[in-house]
């Protein structure tokens, strides 16, 4: 009897600690997630390839009810950027988001966003009509994102990660 009922504890031990391992929380792909640019862009200094830090602006709550706390970090990166130039060329610029952070996972995103500065066709014009010596030195504006630029982002796949999740990395 006393062997039935140790068996029967050890079963029930081992059952109770792999379910506990085995609990994954997952982010459904297509996730909203508001994104806030730490580092502020511009056309004028970026470089294709350049990458920059983003963050969690609010907190998600998930199907599961599991709420993803405002603050995990992630990572972007410059896709073009193009400087102004003479004779009114505006400056480019195009980023997309390319992961956010939880503990030691990766959540891939989806999102893109680009801008371009002011063309100055019309001054470029009567300038080069009036006094067309100093038409290319008119030049068009650099365009930049602002830090605290908020980007909705969306998850690219689902992703399961491991319960209880790791919280948000603290900043000064």
């Amino acid at each position: 009897m006393q062997l039935k009922l140790a068996a029967a504890l050890g079963g029930l031990m081992l059952f109770v600690s792999t379910s506990a391992f085995a609990a994954e929380i997952v982010i459904p792909e297509g996730t909203e997630l508001a994104m806030r640019l730490e580092d502020g862009l511009s056309s004028s200094i970026a470089k294709e390839g350049d990458r920059f830090t983003i963050s969690l602006d609010d907190d998600v709550k998930l199907p599961d009810g599991t709420i993803l706390r405002a603050g995990y970090r992630g990572v972007g990166e410059v896709v073009e950027a193009r400087d102004n130039g003479m004779l009114g060329k505006n400056g480019k610029l195009n980023v997309r988001l390319l992961y956010m952070k939880i503990g030691d996972d990766r959540v891939r995103l989806r999102a893109n966003r680009g801008a371009k500065g002011e063309t100055r066709v019309g001054a470029t014009v009567v300038t080069t009509l009036l006094f067309w010596p100093a038409a290319p030195f008119i030049k068009g504006k650099d365009v930049g994102m602002k830090k605290g630029t908020v980007m909705t982002a969306y998850v690219d796949q689902d992703v399961k990660l491991p319960s209880p999740l790791t919280p948000p990395p603290v900043v000064d």
